[in-house]
């Protein structure tokens, strides 16, 4: 076990990580331990609880499997409207494509429940395709990986409503930029108009648009 050190970390000090390998084999597991008090991170939300991993091998080897579940992990962007995460996030490496990228499925299914119990809950089927970043080796190797991000979701709102998502364009993920860089979704309530959520044309900034019946709303990303 070891604690995040406030030099490398892109999410707080407060955070210790226990790394367990297999006996025998490439997995293991790996457990992100945010404390039982709110911790705030560098991403400028609050955590507590524990993120839990388990994978069968290296991220990069075919046929790899990564399960993360969760262990009363809390997150909010202030300490006083936490969100609980429940579900399962299970990520499958498929090997390389005919472009030669890695590319992965990302199937989750997954719960928020808000201070007030009510709950949101979600399915989605998403495909990872690793565009840029694959060759880098090191700490810090992450920063130049980019993804091509397509697939589509359903579910329930905290409010009852029920939704359905699907990309349209696919997303443009770059992990040294804070926003989604280009792609569209539709995001279509039951009963109500669909919205179109367009990300924008590859520049890394916090604009996006939203379009409502031939209407075009600018919209600011947090």
């Amino acid at each position: 076990t070891y604690r995040i050190d406030e030099g490398n970390s892109i999410l707080s000090i407060c955070a210790s990580v226990t790394v367990t390998p297999d006996s025998s084999g490439p997995g293991g597991s790996v457990d992100i331990d945010f404390g039982s008090q709110n911790c705030y991170c560098r991403d400028f939300r609050f955590r507590r609880g524990i993120i839990h991993v388990q994978f069968t091998g290296a991220y990069r080897d075919s046929g790899t499997v990564i399960t993360t579940t969760f262990n009363n992990y809390y997150v909010g962007r202030d300490s006083i409207n936490m969100h609980k995460v429940t579900g399962t996030k299970i990520v499958t490496n498929k090997g390389h494509n005919a472009d030669n990228h890695l590319w992965y499925t990302v199937n989750v299914n997954g719960q928020l429940e808000n201070k007030n119990g009510q709950i949101l809950s979600w399915s989605s089927q998403r495909q990872r395709e690793w565009i840029a970043g694959e060759s880098t080796t090191g700490i810090n190797a992450w920063t130049d990986d980019q993804y091509y991000i397509r697939g589509s979701a359903e579910g329930t709102s905290f409010e009852g409503t029920h939704f359905t998502v699907n990309i349209t364009k696919r997303l443009w993920v770059a992990l040294d930029c804070a926003y989604v860089k280009e792609g569209t979704f539709e995001l279509t309530p039951t009963g109500k108009p669909t919205r179109v959520f367009d990300y924008g044309d590859g520049i890394c900034n916090d604009s996006a648009t939203v379009t409502v019946n031939s209407t075009v709303f600018p919209i600011r990303l947090r």
